[in-house]
């Protein structure tokens, strides 16, 4: 019988990262930023595949609005771990100030650089000026045509349902309403948050 050379004791850490650090000792080449971008390029495929799966399926309607959805459930799940990030126990309220640095975590984990842009007690509005899943993957897989059909169908449904539900979970869509302008994978040159007061 024999052994299969290069093989060390089975990694077993219950850890990503220190299993990748100790999978790094025999295979360098697995670096950070080849996991950063192998991470960014695998959520990307599988996004872009569950659409286009969902709109075989139920019509390009239905699947833009299970989209939504899915993304909406996400953040639902999702939001917990940034108020713990940002400093903020599970039962604390949210404030628009607390938001503020909620959106910069949410962005800047993933690589997008987020810059407050306006802030008053009438509109906060934030400019993204680079976004990884636009600019380094999707226009780098696909045509500019097959990009544009995709990204016309589902951006502004995905992120409205994300920052709306932030609004929602905190209480704050009693106030404020959030507004997507501008966005990158639609080729203007920044996406723009905006959550502007109500006035009633």
């Amino acid at each position: 019988m024999s052994t299969v050379p290069g093989v060390a004791a089975p990694i077993r850490g219950n850890d990503v990262v220190a299993n990748y650090k100790e999978i790094q000792k025999t295979k360098p080449h697995l670096t950070f930023e080849y996991g950063v971008e192998a991470l960014l390029n695998i959520f990307t495929l599988h996004d872009f595949a569950m659409f286009h799966v969902l709109e075989e399926e139920y019509g390009t309607e239905k699947a833009v609005n299970l989209y939504a959805r899915i993304w909406e459930r996400r953040t639902d799940l999702e939001f917990p771990g940034l108020k713990e990030v940002a400093g903020m126990k599970k039962d604390d309220p949210v404030t628009m100030d607390d938001l503020v640095p909620i959106m910069e975590i949410y962005f800047e984990t993933f690589g997008n650089p987020i810059y407050v842009t306006e802030k008053s007690n009438e509109r906060v509005t934030f400019r993204v000026t680079d976004c990884p899943y636009t600019t380094q993957i999707l226009w780098n897989m696909y045509s500019q045509e097959e990009n544009l059909a995709y990204n016309d169908k589902i951006q502004v449904a995905c992120n409205t349902a994300i920052f709306d539900r932030f609004l929602q979970i905190t209480g704050l869509d009693a106030e404020w309403n959030f507004g997507f302008p501008s966005q990158l994978c639609r080729t203007n040159s920044y996406c723009e948050f905006t959550f502007v007061r109500k006035h009633f």
